[in-house]
């Protein structure tokens, strides 16, 4: 497993070749930390496509740049899928606006379940 620590977020790949980016808690996610978890995810994966699942820490957030950022294709160059975990009903109720609203430009589900959410990205690994 390899990792990078971020001021905010914890970039990580799996053995099982899932990338994970937990936000940690009380961290409020600005597009420049965004811009660095996506350079960290190239780093990581070799510049490769990977499923990636999103789990945030207790009372952490996005804001409203980050969401449009995180929707857009040059944010996903190297994600094949998003699974968003959520701990609380207000990161339940922004992961669905963000679906909603922003409209990733990739497969993009919410789970209050991490091991649903990792069974889902599995579907997607690259062979």
């Amino acid at each position: 497993m390899k990792k990078i620590n971020l001021e905010k977020s914890v970039v990580e790949l799996t053995d099982d070749g899932i990338m994970n980016i937990h936000i940690k808690e009380d961290q409020d996610i600005e597009l420049n930390d965004a811009v660095l978890i996506v350079d960290a995810m190239g780093k990581l994966g070799e510049q490769k496509k990977y499923p990636v699942l999103i789990d945030a820490g207790e009372f952490s957030s996005v804001d409203k740049e980050v969401r449009i950022f995180s929707a857009s294709i040059e944010s996903n160059i190297y994600t094949l899928a998003d699974a968003i975990a959520y701990c609380n009903l207000a990161q339940q109720l922004m992961a669905q606006f963000y679906l909603k609203y922003n409209k990733p430009s990739i497969p993009t589900k919410v789970f209050a379940d991490k091991e649903e959410a990792i069974v889902w990205l599995k579907s997607f690994k690259e062979k």
